[in-house]
């Protein structure tokens, strides 16, 4: 290995581990339960800084394997994007759709206090109250909830009232930043939740460490010590190899290939799980014009993106999110077309067209689809600047800074993609995307009974985004992760869904 690369590698990953060689002792299963394992470490691309455990403003995937492990939500979905009960056991609407009865399970917090329905409303009240430095993510899914109205029936029933009519609640009630926290809870630092996993520290950047919570209302995990590592793409393939992690989320084409055949090691591929796309500020010039955005649609090469930058693993988009999911509406393809982009421009009055494309290496492939996109539109006639960030702060600055940005997203149900990035006030919206006209009709969305009736709708607001919206999808990957063969029943889900990155199922064989 390159000293560089050795250098860099230590340095994310050195301390971490370093620090839980001796819990590991090679995970040895303890003599005290059948498939146990005494440490399990798991390493996730890490983000520095900008790494949290609040769940109710975090949203990198190292986030949320953290919190998924210490938390649980109301609902989650599953690999169909479809919700599932967790800490409630069912859920029924009345007949306009205006209150929700939610019944709960019998679970307990770590500190071994009942989880009531005053948890839940708790939730909700810090979801939808003031807002802090950073927004609650799941503030604009719960929005319509009418807390002065919602009641608690009793410790194990929950009445939500809504403003509006959804009869999608549950999908809303399965959003990021929906996990259930305790009555009172003040200090995210130290956080106590439900779930299968007792917080015991974290260090932004390095290290989370958690451990068994053997009173888990989902049973109990084998593995008595959960390590969550943070790491870069080079540094989580060399670990898996060399055994310092047991499991490596996220993995490249390249690493992928690497471990294809090794023996020690399962490696796993999830279709269609890593959306990349660019995103168009369209609350300023030059893509506050409809007919830039349109013609920005034309101006990458997508073939040529999948090929080079996600090399060849992956499927061209189409600027429509959700490929493969309910509501997913197929609509004619965008492909490079110089020509219309000149018409599309000289339409819109603009000549000389030059803005920034800002970018930093927080995932694979982004720093040369960057160049590439910048290529594919000198073809065109249209300056590119590729201005590259700061890696550890990338995903926050790039929520305000720029004209065009990137980013990478796993699945989501696509009613929360639209509420969480798309709606006005939306606290991910990166595109500043504001449209009476699809605000209205996502608000009509929930208020149709009708799963046909709705999905008609969300083809309607597909089309408008797919003319011009601000978000340009340009590469579906696999989702490449590997674990150490000894294990049974490690994760091997769509990335966001309930499965994915759970580790209270991983048994050794």
């Amino acid at each position: 290995m390159p000293s560089s690369t050795l250098r860099r590698r230590t340095f994310l990953l050195g301390g971490a581990l370093a620090a839980g060689a001796a819990l590991t002792g090679c995970n040895r299963s303890p003599a005290d339960g059948e498939g146990a394992v005494d440490t399990f470490t798991a390493a996730f691309q890490g983000s520095g800084a900008g790494e949290g455990i609040d769940p109710g403003v975090n949203t990198l995937f190292i986030d949320e394997a953290r919190m998924k492990s210490v938390y649980d939500g109301l609902f989650e979905i599953d690999e169909t994007m479809t919700p599932i009960p967790r800490l409630a056991t069912a859920a029924e609407p009345n007949a306009d759709g205006t209150r929700w009865r939610i019944a709960l399970r019998e679970a307990r917090w770590h500190d071994g206090k009942a989880f009531t329905a005053d948890d839940v409303l708790y939730t909700f009240a810090r979801v939808l109250g003031p807002p802090q430095r950073r927004p609650f993510i799941g503030a604009s899914a719960l929005e319509h909830v009418d807390l002065a109205q919602s009641r608690a029936v009793d410790a194990r029933t929950v009445e939500i009232a809504l403003r509006e009519p959804s009869f999608e609640f549950l999908i809303a009630l399965s959003a990021y930043g929906t996990k259930i926290v305790q009555n009172g809870a003040t200090d995210f630092d130290h956080p106590v939740g439900t779930g299968p996993f007792v917080f015991e520290s974290f260090e932004a950047g390095r290290q989370f460490v958690a451990t068994a919570n053997d009173h888990y209302w989902d049973g109990a995990p084998a593995i008595r010590r959960l390590r969550i590592v943070s790491a870069e793409s080079d540094a989580r393939l060399s670990a898996v190899q060399s055994g310092e992690v047991d499991y490596a989320d996220n993995l490249t084409p390249s690493a992928a290939r690497t471990l294809q055949g090794r023996s020690g090691l399962s490696l796993t591929a999830i279709p269609n799980s890593g959306i990349h796309f660019f995103a168009m500020k369209t609350d300023r010039a030059p893509f506050d014009n409809p007919d830039v955005r349109r013609a920005v649609m034309r101006m990458l090469d997508r073939d040529e993106l999948v090929k080079i930058a996600l090399e060849g693993q992956g499927e061209v988009s189409n600027d429509v999110f959700g490929k493969g999911f309910q509501h997913y509406a197929e609509l004619p393809q965008h492909t490079y077309d110089p020509d219309e982009v000149g018409r599309l421009l000289r339409r819109a009055g603009v000549r000389d067209l030059s803005f920034d494309l800002f970018t930093a290496p927080v995932a694979h492939g982004f720093v040369e689809a960057a160049r590439l996109f910048a290529e594919h539109a000198q073809r065109c006639g249209v300056r590119v600047n590729v201005v590259l960030g700061a890696k550890d702060t990338y995903y926050t600055d790039a929520l305000s800074t720029g004209h065009l940005t990137m980013g990478q997203s796993g699945p989501l149900a696509i009613p929360n993609h639209f509420a969480s990035r798309l709606l006005t006030g939306s606290p991910q919206n990166r595109t500043k995307w504001s449209d009476p006209e699809f605000d209205a009709l996502y608000a009509k969305a929930q208020a149709t009974p009708g799963v046909e009736d709705r999905t008609a709708i969300y083809r309607t607001m597909h089309e408008i985004l797919h003319d011009r919206g601000g978000f340009v999808f340009f590469g579906t990957t696999a989702w490449n992760s590997a674990a150490r063969d000894r294990f049974q029943q490690v994760p091997t889900a769509v990335p966001n869904s309930h499965g994915w990155a759970r580790f209270d199922r991983v048994r050794v064989r």
